[in-house]
């Protein structure tokens, strides 16, 4: 193909000016326009390069001429390496100071107020001076706010942001007042401290989209004169980069560059094009590194990575895959390999799926297991267990396994392998017990002194399990329910790796024992190994076992998966429920999810709804503190202070310090408790 043509038109990358002719506008133009006219904290969290900081630049153009004192906020510049608390907030006042033209003597002020933390001292910058000498709306764009995630006080500078809102309901300036976040960032990794109130304010949303062929029509410009049909040719340009913003402008350069497009050839034209100038040797043309950044993105987060890539790999298979807002699932979004459509996953542009292919991934995976050539030799083998790991091998591919979230393939190898090591050894010692039995029979000994022999056997062998030893299995359900018990007994005495072989071998002996794959799940979340955790109080879950609902919904809620949460209470309610304690937990967990779904911002979820749970719980148990601590939150959103007060008083007085939600909600109480003593 001839390239001849030099068109200055488009740009690739950084943000458009105010006057760019291929600022393509979005759905997300008006949002944001309205959403800040009518004073609403905004939030543009979203992948690279998807035109957040040239939306930006455009609505604030807007702003600026009807009225609004607008300032832009670039985070990079001010988080600089090893950037010190004082540095930070001094800067940011600095730049408050000098973007708004406030008439003040900063240094002396600043230093004037030394004694404060520097949080607090923009607190009451903003509102004693910038409130005071500015009188107009006023919005601030903090941009870049994933270069403020690595800073050990970021949770305090958000806080500051959260206060500013909450602030309104007492202080009517603070309404004139709207901050604007845009970045690379999940909600949830704004405000990372457990004990800390989450990042919640009722802010708005911005959904950034790709260009959508109506919309793109700016666009069109550069390919005038070269192309017979413009339209057709931008339509094929969007059929490859599904409209994702740096990819579109970068093809419409690329191909803009041609000498000429005949009709009817505008597909092999465009096709052509991205696969010579983008797809092949793509490392060596990614001059912006776009896609560099996709890969980086996913590869060096080492705990998902190996996930990340199983998930990926699905999609890629099966073309859409039903998901949840998990945590998970949001950052593998944030690369930008894929995106959410109607409550399915999906592969974001054919660009992407040419460069990251099935190929790729299976090298990445290969590159990542410590087991890739065993895993490769299993799969090919379609899953001859002759091919799995055992001894040594399987126990360093533990190890590595060991606080990584992983593919579905990894974790099925990985127990089958730890499966086939345990059964191995079923015969061996069903013939040694059988022996010991006979000895004892022999000798005449007492039954006592059997079920003594049998249970120091277990322990022997299960010990020798624990030091890297040949596993020792049993056949028997009640010794599977022995098993269980001293795997009680451990996970009683905080041994948790010493209970949790007894549990593996309580499961292989009696598959569907609920209460082993309970018990099991504890002992992971206690370990940290949450992933491990859902799936055993799934298994129990599904069984049937009451107490796992709780369980895993609370595993939910802390993962912010509410609705889930809030699913499987109901249906856990619909139980028959003999134990009154476990429904008083249902409830409790219940009132919790709702209010997280509330705090959202959820339409169709209302506080009262989360109310009626909690109180529900407290006609069960009045005094116990969670459901008094949870119910403090729901009035306190409501706005209603006395009764928020109330609950938060019997949320210190019935709360354990040692209980793992109660600890926090304790400090939360003091926090309202002395706050308002002090009023």
């Amino acid at each position: 193909m001839n390239y001849s043509r030099q068109n200055t038109i488009y740009q690739v990358g950084g943000s458009l000016s105010e006057e760019a002719s291929t600022y393509v506008v979005r759905q997300a133009d008006s949002q944001l326009y309205s959403s800040l006219k009518a004073g609403q904290f905004c939030y543009l969290l979203n992948c690279r390069q998807m035109g957040k900081s040239s939306l930006r630049v455009q609505t604030m153009r807007r702003l600026k001429n009807e009225g609004t004192a607008c300032i832009a906020f670039e985070m990079r510049e001010l988080c600089l390496h090893e950037v010190t608390e004082e540095e930070f907030y001094g800067g940011f006042v600095s730049y408050l100071v000098s973007e708004f033209n406030l008439d003040i003597d900063l240094e002396t002020w600043w230093h004037g107020y030394n004694i404060m933390h520097p949080a607090l001292r923009l607190n009451k910058f903003i509102e004693e001076i910038l409130l005071s000498q500015i009188t107009s709306n006023i919005v601030i764009f903090v941009d870049e706010i994933d270069s403020v995630l690595n800073l050990n006080f970021k949770d305090d500078f958000f806080a500051f942001i959260r206060s500013c809102y909450n602030k309104r309901a007492d202080k009517p300036k603070y309404n004139r007042l709207t901050f604007v976040l845009l970045g690379v960032a999940t909600p949830a990794d704004l405000i990372t401290d457990k004990e800390r109130t989450p990042f919640n304010i009722e802010s708005q949303a911005i959904e950034l989209t790709g260009f959508q062929l109506h919309e793109a029509k700016p666009l069109e410009k550069g390919l005038i004169g070269i192309a017979a049909h413009p339209h057709t040719v931008l339509q094929e340009i969007l059929h490859w980069t599904g409209g994702q913003p740096f990819l579109t402008q970068w093809v419409c350069q690329l191909v803009s560059s041609l000498s000429h497009i005949e009709s009817g050839a505008e597909a092999d034209c465009v096709t052509q094009t991205i696969r010579t100038r983008i797809i092949e040797n793509w490392l060596a043309q990614d001059k912006q590194q776009h896609l560099q950044t996709i890969r980086d993105r996913i590869l060096n987060n080492e705990q998902l990575a190996c996930w990340s890539l199983g998930i990926y790999q699905k999609v890629l298979e099966v073309g859409e895959l039903a998901v949840d807002d998990t945590p998970e699932i949001m950052k593998l979004r944030l690369s930008s390999l894929v995106i959410k459509q109607s409550g399915y996953l999906k592969v974001y542009n054919r660009i992407y799926q040419s460069v990251f292919d099935n190929n790729w991934v299976e090298k990445e995976l290969q590159k990542m297991r410590p087991y890739a050539e065993a895993f490769a030799a299993w799969e090919a083998s379609e899953r001859d267990t002759s091919q799995l790991l055992h001894g040594d091998n399987l126990r360093n591919a533990l190890t590595w396994a060991n606080g990584r979230s992983l593919s579905d393939k990894d974790y099925q190898f990985l127990v089958a392998s730890q499966e086939l090591e345990l059964s191995q050894v079923l015969s061996r010692t069903e013939i040694a017990l059988e022996q010991e039995k006979q000895a004892i029979e022999n000798s005449q000994k007492a039954q006592l002194q059997v079920r003594r022999s049998k249970r120091l056997s277990l322990i022997a062998v299960v010990a020798g399990l624990a030091i890297g030893a040949i596993p020792i299995i049993f056949t028997s359900e009640p010794l599977a329910v022995l098993l269980n018990n001293i795997g009680l007994e451990n996970y009683q005495a905080e041994k948790l790796n010493t209970a949790l072989p007894f549990y593996n071998l309580a499961l292989l002996i009696k598959q569907n024992y609920r209460e082993a794959y309970y018990n099991r799940g504890k002992v992971y979340e206690d370990l940290n190994n949450f992933n491990y955790a859902r799936i055993n109080y799934n298994a129990a879950k599904n069984l049937g076992l009451p107490q796992a609902y709780s369980r895993l919904a609370r595993r939910y809620i802390l993962d912010k998966e509410y609705l889930l949460a809030a699913n499987l209470l109901s249906e856990g309610l619909e139980l028959p429920l003999k134990d009154q304690r476990e429904k008083y937990t249902m409830l409790k967990n219940l009132g919790w999810a709702r209010l997280g779904l509330a705090r959202l911002g959820k339409k169709t979820y209302t506080y009262l709804e989360a109310e009626v749970p909690l109180r529900q719980a407290i006609d069960l148990y009045e005094k116990r503190g969670s459901a008094h601590c949870l119910l403090a939150q729901v009035l306190e959103d409501k706005k209603e202070t006395r009764s928020s007060l109330s609950q938060w008083r019997k949320c210190l007085e019935f709360s354990d310090p040692l209980h793992p939600d109660e600890r926090y909600w304790i400090e939360d109480a003091k926090r309202r408790l002395v706050s308002d003593t002090a009023k």
